[in-house]
């Protein structure tokens, strides 16, 4: 489960921003979602990058990308299963 990679806290909600489908060789599909927390004042942002294979050395097929509300990293994630 995409929770399981983050650092937010339980009450959190994430919130569909939306989808962006490409058809290169690399990405082809980036979710993005808001993090709500309890009291509905946003937290932070999520990515998700689908099907990931950029690099020859990184055959991945997700990378996890976790940013505050200023725009610090704070998980980036490259793994194979969700």
């Amino acid at each position: 489960m995409l929770r399981d990679y983050l650092k937010i806290d339980a009450e959190d909600k994430l919130v569909e921003k939306g989808t962006l489908r490409t058809n290169n060789r690399g990405q082809e599909d980036v979710t993005e979602w808001t993090i709500v927390n309890h009291s509905g004042e946003e937290k932070g942002v999520v990515a998700l990058f689908d099907k990931l294979s950029n690099r020859r050395s990184y055959r991945v097929s997700y990378r996890i990308m976790q940013t505050d509300l200023q725009g610090k990293v704070v998980v980036d994630h490259l793994t194979d299963v969700l």
